[in-house]
Parts: C-alpha cells; structure tokens; sequence
C-alpha cells in the first residue's frame, strides 16, 4: 500500500450512501466487506482498483483468504447492488472513485503547468474557467460496469477542491499596478494616472481637474469606463475654460456648466 502519511482523507457521501436502496438491503456482512475494500481502494497502487501492494489485479481465491469464507458471495451481491464492477482484466473497482482519481491528477499537472496561464487570466478578468475534461480509464471497463457508474458516481463528489498556483512576482507587480484608488469621492486613478497627470499639468492643476469630474459625477450620478481618460477629456477642456473665465485654479463646476459651449482657450499656453 502507499504511504499512509502522504494519503488524504476518503471523501464519502454518507447521504447518498443512506438514501441507495439497493445498498441499504444489503447484509451487514456484505456491508462491512464493502467498506473495507472501499478502504484498500482508496489506498490502492492505482486509485479506485482493488490491487495487490505490489501490483496486480486480486483472484477470488486470494480474496476468501483474505476475508474469509463466503467472500465470493458477498462480492457478486455487491456487484449486484451497482457498488463495485469488474474491469476487463478481472480486477475490482468502484468507477467513480477510478474518474475522481482522474479528475484529480488532471487538475494537479494543469495546475503545475498552468501558473502563468492562470496569472495572465485573473489579469484579463476572464470570469469562467473551462474545467480540463477527465483522462479516460486506464482500462476499459466491460458494457455491464458502464451501465453501474451512475449509481456509484453518487457516493463520491466529482468536485474536488484545488488551491489555484501562486502569482509570480510579476504578476503581483501588474496586479498592484493597475489598482486604482480613491482620489476623491467619486474618482478612481491608479497610482501611475495620478502621477501622470500631475507630471503634465501639476500637482494643482490635476486636483482641480479632479474636483470638476467629483462634482459632475456627484450631480449627476455619471459612471465612465476610465476617469483618467475622461480627465484627460472634457475635464481638462473644462478646466481651461475656468482658468480663462475665472483666472483662477478652481473645481467648482456644474452640469449646466458643462453643457455650455466652451470659450476659446489661450492660458493654456502660458502654464
């Protein structure tokens, strides 16, 4: 058997174990075999496939001597209630323990090779994750263990929780990069919009700027995709305008404000 150190906890259902009619008249002999072979399959070499430690696929003889008498009796009522099939090799196995188990490795390599493929998807925004398709068994099962996995597939969850693999460096730089903050009530810039503006019109200017979209959005509960774009937009037109009005700095703005035509801009020029 495998390290039992290494080996995570058996996820079982017990409500769909309750509720399944066909398991629950079973002997509690039969019950109590079922359980422990669920438990070496769990443990097994290969996931979900009744095996010996060191390979192999268990005879019927091999198992009465290891549960005693009545074993083989106790396996085809098993068999019976759609809890265990028989793959073609003559091995035992519960099917949907055998597609977890699948489901399982699948996400474990996507997840090893998929770091940055991750990173650059939580970057773009995308909302939905296609789920990687399940490995097909690694033997095929016969026609008669096909038609038992819907009732196996409900005493095990197919959904399996896996942690996403850490962002890299850089993908936290960008992350921290594009968040944006709250310049005023209603503004949001990124660290870099904010210098930016200050860098080309000053510190002040680029406050005041500020001032006149808060004011506006305030009023008027005015959403835009970008405020650093609309800034560099109207805001700055309208700022201008102010300047050449007013001859002062200031944000003071209304919305009829800024429905009127702007006068002709040359303060601009002497900043």
């Amino acid at each position: 058997m495998a390290n039992k150190k290494i080996i995570p906890p058996m996820p079982f259902d017990a409500t769909a174990w309750l509720s399944n009619n066909a398991a629950m008249r079973l002997s509690f002999a039969c019950k109590g075999l079922w359980l422990d072979m669920l438990c070496c399959m769990w443990v097994s070499i290969e996931r979900g496939v009744m095996l010996k430690p060191i390979g192999g696929a268990y005879t019927v003889d091999e198992l009465e001597a290891l549960y005693g008498s009545g074993t083989k009796e106790l396996i085809e009522s098993l068999i019976n209630a759609e809890l265990l099939s028989v793959r073609n090799d003559g091995a035992l196995y519960n099917a949907d323990m055998v597609k977890m188990e699948s489901i399982r490795v699948k996400r474990s390599e996507a997840g090893k090779k998929g770091g940055v493929t991750m990173g650059k998807r939580i970057l773009a925004k995308v909302d939905a994750l296609v789920e990687t398709p399940p490995t097909e068994m690694p033997h095929t099962p016969s026609p008669t263990a096909e038609t038992q996995h819907g009732a196996q597939a409900d005493l095990f969850p197919d959904d399996l929780p896996e942690n996403p693999p850490p962002l890299t460096d850089e993908q936290q730089r960008k992350i921290a990069k594009a968040k944006k903050y709250n310049y005023a009530d209603y503004v949001t810039l990124t660290r870099d919009e904010y210098a930016k503006l200050c860098t080309e019109y000053g510190e002040e200017a680029a406050k005041a700027m500020i001032d006149i979209l808060n004011n506006y959005k305030g009023s008027k509960g005015k959403k835009y995709k970008s405020d650093y774009l609309t800034i560099r937009g109207w805001v700055k037109d309208k700022y201008y305008e102010n300047m050449n009005r007013y001859g002062q700095q200031t944000g003071t703005t209304t919305a009829t404000d800024i429905g009127k035509p702007s006068a002709k801009r040359t303060f601009r020029d002497t900043l």
